[in-house]
């Protein structure tokens, strides 16, 4: 060890900052290098589980509200008046008959038909009798050429089968007519055949990157693997399996993908790190040669002119073992050390004062161009990932917060507003899942004036937090209108929500009631028009709510 530290002593200055410099950056460099490949990794690997998670629950969800669906509707035939009394025709009376299967057994069915177009055929099969009407009237015995039907395969509640032919069929038995309400059930049965193209299209989107399995305790009704799976076999390789069983029917739902395919992002940027280490390591090697050459030169040609000034009056007390440039400096710096000090202190202190006016000028800056930039590196990552819907969100995000704040402006454009309240729009629909429809109605043409900042936003949020997202009984709508009238934008935001009571539509625009904030975007435009100028809400409790105002044209 004493011969290594002798040896790096005598090396030349050039060569022992090369290796200073080596070895100081390779430390941090490794120790961060790793620990972000780590991390890296690890969030990948997570967000690769959650995005399968994810899949899965929407699957599950989508599945449960069909099956909620058509529990539903075959429930409801079967305990209709029309099935039951279909069930026990007399075919004795062969005019009634006819008249009653023509006549409303029929237009029953056309009726279930036009609500829900998928449904493929209706059929009631009889054991009472062989009586037959095409495909909606058949003989019990019908079933036995189907490979699922067993004795037990129709029970008095839903049960689902994959036909032979790729129809889905939901079947159960039908009530005995007048003691229906007793739960007590016929031999008869009602069955529902479904295309599983149309049953499982939703589903389509979500298996594009996934092995996607539903089935039955007895039969598997549906089963696609996207074409970047099925190239891969399955013997060779690893699979990431996640399941789960839906709430309605008690059905298992499985969610498979490859581990070489849930890993591969994190191979890649496991390279993609490794390869920026290494990067970095060349980098540093070279930088270190070309820096020391620069301050090696430097030294160099002050060295000689410390030698000129040697030969002078100046005695030169300071002794330094080393045998290196800085050795030689050392002994001819002590006549020079007090007014060099002198010099670096007073230029120093006026860097250092350069450094704080500018450090302070940036400071003032620094805050949103951090949350833009920070919002754009998310949409850079999401966009390399594959997530267009964190892509767009960052997007969306960075729109309204750039004309939210406006640069601390509380005056701002028009058209920066509406740029303002789209983007929160666009939020929202993302945020719920497309649950509401938005309709523009935004004249091309309007002029370039200044109005508040945040006019439109607390209005439209109003309509969908406390209006459209709480009405489950319909889909929501919103519409805001945007057009110039005369002298006047006339500006309206128009829900098919909850409405507002009568004993809090009074209240508004006067007190800070519920957390609306109507009131304060009433008094900003009273502050900014006139008292002439203000909101004005109508609203019908359970089916509709407006707001509507002007903004004068200067």
């Amino acid at each position: 060890m004493k011969k290594i530290l002798l040896h790096f002593q005598n090396l030349t200055y050039r060569r022992k900052l090369i290796w200073a410099w080596i070895l100081v950056s390779l430390l941090p460099l490794s120790i961060m290098g790793i620990f972000c490949c780590y991390q890296t990794l690890h969030m990948l690997q997570k967000q690769e589980l959650s995005s399968m998670n994810s899949a899965l629950n929407t699957v599950s969800n989508t599945m449960d509200s069909q099956l909620e669906l058509y529990y539903e509707l075959i429930t409801y035939l079967a305990c209709s008046d029309e099935i039951v009394s279909t069930s026990f025709l007399d075919p004795a009376s062969l005019y009634d008959t006819y008249d009653y299967l023509n006549y409303h057994f029929d237009v029953f069915l056309k009726g279930i038909y036009t609500q829900h177009p998928e449904i493929e055929q209706i059929t009631l099969y009889n054991a009472v009798s062989d009586l037959s009407h095409g495909q909606q009237l058949r003989p019990i015995s019908d079933l036995k050429q189907y490979s699922w039907y067993r004795e037990n395969s129709v029970t008095p509640h839903p049960s689902w089968y994959l036909n032979d032919d790729g129809t889905l069929w939901i079947i159960q038995k039908v009530p005995a007519p007048f003691i229906k309400y007793i739960q007590s059930y016929s031999e008869n049965c009602i069955a529902i055949k479904i295309s599983p193209h149309k049953f499982f299209q939703s589903l389509e989107d979500i298996s594009t990157d996934y092995h996607l399995q539903i089935s039955t305790e007895s039969q598997i009704l549906y089963d696609v693997t996207s074409d970047s799976v099925s190239s891969l076999s399955r013997d060779l390789n690893a699979w990431t399996t996640l399941s789960e069983k839906t709430q309605q029917q008690n059905w298992t739902i499985l969610v498979e993908k490859p581990t070489q395919i849930v890993f591969a992002p994190i191979h890649q940027m496991a390279y993609i790190i490794i390869g920026i280490i290494f990067f970095c390591i060349m980098l540093i090697i070279f930088a270190s040669g070309i820096l020391s050459s620069v301050f090696v030169r430097r030294i160099n040609h002050l060295h000689d002119q410390m030698l000129k000034v040697k030969k002078g009056d100046f005695s030169i007390t300071i002794h330094d073992s080393c045998h290196d440039e800085i050795g030689e400096l050392t002994e001819n710096f002590h006549d020079m050390v007090e007014e060099i000090h002198r010099l670096i202190q007073q230029d120093y202190l006026n860097k250092i004062q350069l450094k704080e006016t500018q450090l302070k000028a940036l400071q003032a800056q620094i805050n949103p161009h951090f949350l833009y930039n920070c919002l754009s590196l998310i949409n850079s990552k999401a966009i390399m990932n594959h997530q267009p819907e964190i892509s767009q969100m960052s997007q969306l995000l960075s729109t309204f917060y750039r004309t939210t704040l406006n640069k601390g402006n509380t005056e701002t454009t028009l058209e920066n507003e509406i740029k303002n309240v789209q983007s929160y729009i666009d939020i929202q629909l993302l945020l719920h899942d497309q649950a509401f429809d938005v309709i523009y109605q935004i004249d091309s043409a309007l002029p370039d004036i200044k109005v508040p900042n945040l006019l439109l936003q607390p209005l439209v949020e109003n309509s969908i937090i406390h209006g459209i997202l709480p009405n489950k009984v319909r889909r929501g709508k919103l519409f805001l209108s945007i057009t110039k009238v005369q002298q006047q934008i006339s500006i309206s935001v128009l829900d098919n929500g909850l409405g507002i009571p009568d004993e809090q539509l009074q209240q508004l625009l006067t007190t800070d009631f519920g957390g609306y904030g109507l009131k304060n975007v009433n008094e900003r435009i009273h502050l900014s028009y006139g008292d002439e100028y203000g909101l004005t809400i109508n609203s019908i409790c359970g089916e509709s709510t407006m707001i509507t105002f002007c903004l004068p044209i200067a």
